[in-house]
């Protein structure tokens, strides 16, 4: 009877056990979820029910948006000259923006943002305009920033200062940069379309130049496990490195020369990259392994970024309305019509064009609301 007694004790206990060590591991694994919407670009999102960030090119402010209605919560004004992209620290407390203004040495700089105040507490002047992206490595300890001067500048999120400043020689002109997973090398895309890899902490380089396969590679990605890069080539479409074998395993070009990629986001679950092609106003959508075409999708103006939601079901584009078509140079289509901010496509604001966030169903690839305004809205921080 003692015997029986104990053992379904025992019995009991390890039930209540094992439904406890469910329970916390599913609790882990959520909120691991939750931190990790989008694992593959740190500094991305805004928390479980966080807002939209999104930085205005036009207008120098960064917009405070509720992601439920698209209406502006707050706006931070003179964030900086032309602030283009954000990155967010994972515990919500700081985000940082990279301001592209690049005639104004006096405004070359990083502006770093309180959250929960929406206040400026600092701005890291930098050694030339940071061009194009801002990234933060994985654990968000640094902030990788290129500049227009051919350097990559880190930034330490704590201190909130340049802790190292890598030349870029090989070749000159970086224009995007991913950082490998491990933090221990960064990836360097320069204007004349070639990868070179870098360490992170010497800036010695550590890999042959790679040619990509076109020119003007202004935005890339990097896969989770950081095995896979995406470079965006604005004049041929996207190749996709392999990061061991140091080549490029394809490339995906755009039947349409005239299609300007300009940006491209792998979505939370890594499966799919979604190119904004500014020219011919239009989302594609790539299988993120294969590169094949899945999808496409017109959008009302120019797509020039989109971020997701942590559960992949929405999108929010960033897209400025078309202006007067000019006569545009490329070097490789000839002279053609184009529009009429293409030599900078952030020169929304000088047209007096229109700018919005619109957000779409990923099922269905429908509109479902918008927030329009003036000026030029790139990448922010997102829901995650």
């Amino acid at each position: 009877m003692l015997f029986k007694h104990i053992r379904r004790n025992l019995a009991r206990a390890f039930r209540c056990a094992t439904v406890l060590i469910a329970t916390c591991a599913t609790f882990v694994f959520l909120t691991s979820g939750a931190a990790l919407a989008n694992p593959s670009i740190s500094g991305s999102t805004s928390g479980p029910d966080g807002p939209i960030w999104i930085p205005n090119y036009g207008t120098g402010s960064v917009l405070r948006i509720d992601p439920a209605t698209s209406a502006v919560q707050q706006e931070v004004p003179h964030v900086g000259d032309h602030p283009m992209v954000i990155k967010a620290l994972p515990d919500g407390s700081r985000m940082f923006v990279g301001n592209f203004g690049p005639v104004n040495p006096l405004t070359w700089s990083v502006t770093v943002i309180d959250m929960p105040s929406g206040q400026v507490v600092k701005r890291i002047p930098t050694l030339g305009a940071p061009y194009a992206t801002i990234i933060l490595s994985r654990d968000a300890r640094y902030l990788f920033v290129p500049t227009a001067l051919s350097m990559v500048q880190v930034i330490d999120t704590h201190t909130l200062e340049v802790v190292r400043t890598l030349p870029v020689v090989f070749p000159p002109g970086p224009a995007h940069i991913e950082v490998s997973p491990d933090g221990s090398a960064i990836y360097v895309m320069s204007a004349a379309g070639i990868l070179t890899k870098y360490d992170a902490y010497t800036g010695a380089v550590i890999a042959p130049p790679l040619f990509l396969n076109g020119a003007a590679p202004g935005w890339g990605a990097l896969s989770a496990d950081g095995e896979t890069l995406y470079a965006i080539n604005f004049w041929s479409g996207v190749a996709m490195i392999d990061v061991r074998t140091w080549t490029v395993r394809n490339t995906v070009i755009f039947p349409n020369l005239y299609a300007e990629p300009i940006s491209a986001t792998l979505t939370p679950d890594g499966t799919q990259l979604w190119v904004c092609n500014y020219g011919s106003d239009e989302v594609i959508i790539l299988d993120a392994r294969t590169g094949a075409e899945l999808n496409r999708f017109a959008t009302d103006g120019a797509a020039v970024y989109a971020g997701f939601s942590p559960d992949g079901r929405t999108a929010y584009l960033s897209i400025v309305s078309d202006g007067t078509p000019l006569i545009y140079f490329s070097p490789l289509a000839g002279w053609y019509h184009s529009k009429q901010n293409a030599w900078d496509p952030f020169m929304a604001n000088l047209a007096n064009l229109d700018t919005s966030l619109t957000t779409y169903d990923t099922a269905t690839l429908q509109p479902i609301r918008s927030y329009t305004t003036k000026g030029a809205f790139v990448a922010g921080i997102y829901p995650g």
